[in-house]
């Protein structure tokens, strides 16, 4: 793993940085391979959207200097399918809760090695349902903030034998799943959960919402039972693309046709560099 810090090798941070004491800060995680980062601009277009709502925006020139160190630097020391996770912090500084004016971001950048999924497309996953509840708070919803503590709890509570758990909110909602969005097909319609009032707004999700010309997308408030008759259900993210769902708390779904025909017409647009 290559790790650098404001655009310096290294691997450590200060103990007063922010992101350590208040998860006061962002993230992205980006697949990357030798040629290219997928879906490069949807990730920093979040990255930035997030750092301006919690206060702490980047200007044009801190913008341009981040995508010039991922092309120019990042990107030749990459030789395989990797991940290339980017941290911004708001740094050192202010007293307790109240925020330093103006922030010096911390920009940690991380190379690493790409887990493997292809099993994971090709036969499917089990998921199950977490008793962690998602908090709902439109202030935060959407972004991928550094407090992801409700997410690490329902990792903590997963079984061995199931790959993900949908989390749902204190209405009995579905929002999402641990690590992933999730979808369903019923009819020929795709089904996703609004992500209005909390959750992850992922890349790949946006990509198939807004790129479907086969399919009508439909979002809003879906209950667990809304989802248990669907015909096909699959789950999403940049890292594992589309990822078919056979079972979910002892019910099977099959691998259909159209979770397939999403799954090639994902892929290719991943080949040619378009996400």
């Amino acid at each position: 793993m290559t790790w650098f810090v404001n655009y310096r090798l290294e691997k450590s941070v200060s103990v007063a940085d922010r992101g350590l004491a208040y998860g006061d800060g962002v993230f992205e995680t980006i697949r990357a391979f030798p040629q290219c980062f997928l879906q490069i601009d949807d990730h920093l277009s979040r990255l930035y959207r997030g750092l301006y709502k919690l206060g702490m925006p980047f200007s044009s020139d801190q913008k341009k200097v981040l995508s010039d160190f991922l092309d120019k630097n990042v990107q030749s020391l990459i030789r395989d399918e990797s991940v290339v996770k980017i941290i911004v912090s708001r740094g050192e500084g202010g007293r307790g809760y109240l925020a330093p004016e103006p922030c010096i971001h911390s920009i940690i950048i991380g190379i690493l090695p790409a887990p493997d999924y292809q099993d994971h497309r090709a036969k499917g996953v089990s998921l199950s349902i977490s008793p962690v509840p998602i908090s709902s708070n439109r202030f935060l919803s959407g972004i991928k903030h550094l407090n992801r503590l409700e997410n690490v709890m329902a990792k903590r509570f997963l079984k061995v034998i199931d790959f993900e758990a949908i989390m749902l909110n204190e209405r009995q909602e579905l929002v999402e799943c641990i690590q992933s969005n999730l979808f369903w097909v019923e009819k020929g319609i795709f089904y996703t959960p609004s992500l209005h009032r909390s959750g992850v707004q992922g890349t790949y999700r946006k990509a198939i919402i807004e790129n479907q010309e086969r399919y009508t997308v439909q979002v809003g408030h879906y209950s667990l039972s809304d989802l248990m008759v669907a015909d096909e259900v699959f789950i999403t993210n940049s890292l594992m693309g589309v990822v078919p769902v056979i079972h979910i708390a002892g019910t099977s779904f099959p691998i259909g046709i159209h979770t397939r025909k999403l799954q090639i017409s994902m892929q290719a647009k991943d080949m040619h560099g378009t996400h």
